[in-house]
């Protein structure tokens, strides 16, 4: 039998998520690691120890010019997302970059417009798309079960922050922002998935435990559907030991309560495959199964997702276009807050 082409994957930046997406592509039968890119070369280079098929670089130039690559994971800091983006655009090479796109939109201009004369798969790592709970909730919303959507409203919380923190995540001038522009933006990438483009938000932010970032965010959503909604996220939360994301969906038909565990569906009246009354599911019910679970089933899924655009030389979701949107909706609720919560529209 002949053995099928199997995918050079590249990493770039080997922190948490570099080292959990290494771990995946090497466990998926279409792809492996063969490159690592990290300026500090630790923990690069007992990483290549252990696995000696994969190459140590210091700079994404070295290993494009001495590597083979088909795909690259973009886990640096998000102040180096757009111009190690940059690199595999001019090397046409596809790339899945973790979540923010930029440091602000902004910065990540030039990066959409090289994509729109340069097109190839790119994916930005909004993995709460592949919870099993929230992809059950876009299909509800599709269907139209729940009538007419009336008020939405989404948390996310987490015991992170409760004194400064050290690293690049907690300097503005590398990763853009505080729990808006990490964990909040999770909610705004869902909602915009949901129910379209937001067109102005009005924004509080309060920074409690970090200086120049916020650790409580709150935002009025506006959307150009005439839909409003509001957002809260906080890192700064006790006994949430890991992320927890909902959704609260009231539509003119019953309500529709989403967390990363569980969906909980109320229908005033049945619509098609959903019955009248409640109906109550939970991860274990809406699981499918996935060839490795590191961290959870949803990083596994959107590799595959990022593999099969490889292979398809097609677009993705989410991809960076999306993730521009995402990014102009937190530049703006940064100028509502500097302007007292005055309205933003999303520019």
């Amino acid at each position: 039998m002949e053995q099928k082409n199997i995918l050079k994957i590249g990493i770039i930046g080997l922190g948490r998520m570099g080292l959990l997406h290494t771990a995946i592509f090497n466990s998926l039968p279409e792809s492996e690691v063969v490159a690592v890119v990290d300026p500090s070369l630790f923990p690069a280079k007992p990483l290549s120890m252990l696995n000696p098929k994969i190459k140590v670089f210091s700079s994404i130039e070295k290993m494009f010019k001495k590597t083979h690559i088909d795909g690259v994971v973009i886990s640096s800091p998000v102040g180096y997302h757009v111009e190690n983006a940059l690199e595999c655009v001019r090397h046409n090479v596809p790339f899945l970059m973790e979540k923010p796109l930029a440091i602000n939109a902004e910065q990540a201009a030039p990066l959409i417009k090289e994509l729109e004369d340069n097109p190839l798969p790119n994916m930005i790592g909004y993995m709460a798309r592949n919870i099993d709970s929230f992809k059950e909730g876009k299909k509800i919303i599709q269907s139209g079960a729940l009538g007419k959507i009336i008020n939405v409203k989404g948390t996310v919380y987490v015991s992170q922050m409760f004194k400064q923190g050290k690293g690049w995540r907690y300097d503005p001038k590398i990763s853009g922002g505080g729990v808006l522009e990490s964990q909040g933006s999770h909610l705004l990438d869902l909602l915009h998935w949901y129910f379209g483009p937001v067109k102005q938000v009005n924004a509080d932010i309060l920074s409690v435990y970090s200086k120049g970032i916020e650790d409580f965010s709150h935002v009025i959503l506006n959307f150009e559907n005439g839909l409003k909604g509001w957002i809260d996220a906080s890192w700064s939360v006790r006994f949430k030991r890991k992320m927890e994301l909902k959704l609260d969906i009231l539509g003119e038909n019953g309500s529709l309560v989403i967390s990363d565990d569980t969906l909980d569906l109320f229908l005033d009246s049945a619509v098609g495959e959903y019955n009248e009354g409640k109906t109550f599911l939970s991860a274990n019910d809406l699981f499918t199964g996935v060839h490795i679970d590191i961290g959870g089933a949803k990083f596994t899924y959107q590799d595959q997702e990022f593999i099969r655009a490889i292979l398809d030389k097609r677009s993705t979701s989410p991809s960076m276009k999306e993730g521009y949107h995402v990014q102009k909706i937190v530049d703006s609720c940064y100028r509502s807050a500097a302007n007292n919560g005055a309205p933003e529209s999303i520019k």
